[in-house]
């Protein structure tokens, strides 16, 4: 039976330098957990992940993976490894779903509370049969109907009326699931993991500037957004032009051995305010 000693250290908040992980994991999930996206799911996408790059340097003299090599990094059987670089990820519709989802699908499919042509119907919030609580009852597991409405509601899954809710599609729902808003800013965010991970220490950052700029006001703001907007398209505009110069001549149908990449990224951020100033 571990002691309480080995039970800290194999946590993984005790493992060194994991605040800054843990807080990088923790804005990606603000931003999938409002997409529908769960920790199920998440975790079948990460062990995807991490055998697809255990598999990139783990690999024999005819070109095969060696699976035994990638088992040993992920951690993983051999098995796994073997299904998850197959392909065979699990795609089950029930897999991961949370009982917001599993609430849409009853009231989608299940006869009590479809019309005779297949709708969902109005419901009343509360009553003992084809009700909203009894289907959150049926479908939604332990959670709390009214827990369960207002997530509806902050999705703008139902339009509520008095005593009655009702079921209907919107554009937000219907792009739930999709995560293609990530594609623009990936390559950003792929070049500052690749930079931070190949430099020594904090001195060796110096492809990583930082500038931050504050506003009072919505004016304020405003200028800053349009100011720095045309400024960043100014330098690299002038950049690409006087780079393009210097540039030797690139031989026709053979892509260039290196590729230096400048991105300018343009966020707005809400000040936290403190109670104790300097």
């Amino acid at each position: 039976m571990p002691n309480q000693y080995q039970r800290k250290k194999d946590s993984p908040t005790t493992v060194r330098g994991a605040a800054p992980l843990r807080d990088l994991l923790t804005e990606l999930a603000l931003v999938l957990l409002a997409r529908g996206m769960t920790p199920k799911r998440f975790a079948e996408l990460a062990r995807c992940a991490f055998v697809q790059a255990a598999a990139q340097t783990s690999r024999l003299r005819n070109g095969r993976v060696n699976y035994s090599r990638v088992a040993a990094q992920t951690g993983l059987t051999r098995a796994n490894v073997k299904r998850l670089l197959g392909g065979h990820v699990v795609n089950s519709a029930h897999h991961g779903q949370t009982a917001i989802e599993r609430v849409i699908d009853g009231w989608r499919t299940d006869r009590e509370f479809v019309t005779r042509t297949g709708r969902p119907k109005r419901l009343e919030i509360s009553g003992p049969r084809r009700s909203f609580v009894s289907l959150v009852r049926k479908h939604g597991g332990d959670i709390p109907h009214r827990a369960v409405l207002d997530e509806l509601s902050r999705i703008g899954a139902v339009r509520r009326s008095d005593d009655t809710v009702q079921l209907h599609g919107s554009a937000q729902l219907r792009h739930r699931h999709n995560f293609t808003f990530l594609s623009p800013v990936l390559p950003a965010l792929v070049d500052g993991l690749r930079i931070a991970s190949r430099s020594a220490g904090a001195n060796g950052l110096s492809s990583i500037q930082r500038l931050n700029l504050s506003a009072e006001s919505e004016a304020d703001l405003a200028i800053v957004r349009n100011r720095c907007t045309s400024s960043a398209q100014s330098m690299l505009d002038g950049l690409g032009h006087s780079m393009s110069r210097r540039a030797t001549v690139q031989r026709r149908g053979r892509k260039p051995p290196y590729l230096f990449a400048v991105t300018v990224l343009l966020a707005e951020t809400p000040q936290r305010r403190t109670q104790h100033t300097r």
